[in-house]
């Protein structure tokens, strides 16, 4: 596994929390309207389209560089959002 991983999506990510806050939230009000798995695919779903969102409205690629420092680090900072939104959205269903 990357190491990068493990480092910018997780160790250095300070916002990840907001995220895991949102997954494990998220999941306990769709777990009352939908089955496990699709509220599990709902938080998914929810969570990469957060990030799309939050690149647009950042100003795309320029302005992920301007804010992470490179599009790497944005990448793995985002995969780390989605991956612990998914984790606490997993620990809250099941």
């Amino acid at each position: 596994m990357n190491t990068k991983f493990f480092k910018w999506g997780f160790n250095e990510n300070w916002a990840i929390w907001f995220h895991m806050g949102a997954g494990a939230v998220g999941a306990k009000i769709a777990q009352y309207a939908l089955a496990e798995g699709n509220a599990l695919l709902s938080i998914f779903v929810l969570a990469v389209l957060w990030e799309v969102v939050e690149f647009i409205i950042d100003g795309g690629e320029a302005g992920m560089v301007k804010i992470y420092g490179s599009l790497d680090r944005w990448f793995f900072d985002s995969l780390g959002d989605v991956a612990g939104a998914m984790a606490m959205a997993y620990v809250v269903v099941l």
